[in-house]
């Protein structure tokens, strides 16, 4: 005769149903020495999450579990080490955080003018579909003696170009090279779009042959909430379609 004892599902098994963690609590695997390699469930910090771990104890992957910005519930994938190499954003939603990624940029034959017209001429292009939030880019301008550069950014999403930002660079009295850094949201621009940039640069004071190069370009998540971009606009008010 089998007793009901020995018709009972092993403990350690669960053969049909859902277990459920309610009002507060984990579940969690830790190796025999107590490295925690898998928890989900609520955290220390009060919110809900999931997090895998390596055997040394290591955090690799989080879903979650991190009372920062305004309680984004990121998804982070960490190094060995501890940082956060993959990311989405912590303040602006629907964009990448981390890794930041460059935005490379062409020269044209204008990128060393002595042009006065009002439009200026065009001396760098990019382009590049949008996964972070914010645009980081860094020029050098060298203008002649007396002389002053002025030198404009712009961006398209494919319905013309928008100012950016404008800058100038004097020569002064030997003639210089001034150092310029752009750090701007992504504004009206939504993840995943094709956007265009442009460098335009002119002669605005005296005379001469002015130069512009781009040092570097990239985009990256936002350090604050300030940085989030604004939406882009609806369909049928002036947006495009992504």
């Amino acid at each position: 005769m089998t007793s009901a004892a020995n018709k009972a599902p092993a403990l350690d098994e669960i053969q049909r149903g859902d277990v459920v963690i309610g009002e507060g609590g984990q579940l969690r695997a830790e190796t025999p020495d107590g490295k925690r390699v898998f928890a989900v469930g609520q955290t220390p910090r009060e919110d809900w999450g999931t997090i895998l771990g390596r055997q040394d104890g290591t955090q690799a992957l989080a879903v979650g579990v991190d009372r920062t910005a305004h309680d984004a519930q990121m998804i982070r994938l960490f190094s060995r080490s501890g940082a956060a190499i993959v990311m989405d954003d912590p303040w602006a939603d629907g964009y990448l955080g981390r890794p930041a990624l460059p935005i490379p940029w062409q020269p044209t034959p204008g990128w060393a003018t002595a042009s006065k017209a009002k439009d200026g001429t065009v001396s760098w292009y990019a382009a590049t579909r949008v996964q972070c939030p914010v645009l980081h880019l860094v020029t050098e301008t060298y203008a002649p003696a007396g002389a002053t550069a002025s030198v404009v950014l712009e961006c398209s999403t494919g319905d013309g170009y928008e100012e950016w930002e404008t800058w100038t660079a004097a020569g002064g009295r030997a003639g210089a090279w001034t150092t310029h850094t752009v750090t701007r949201p992504m504004h009206g621009i939504g993840h995943f779009t094709h956007a265009s940039w442009r460098l335009r640069q002119r002669v605005s004071k005296g005379s001469g042959r002015i130069t512009t190069h781009v040092i570097g370009s990239y985009q990256r998540n936002t350090l604050a909430k300030d940085e989030v971009p604004k939406a882009p606009a609806e369909k049928g008010d002036g947006g495009s379609d992504q």
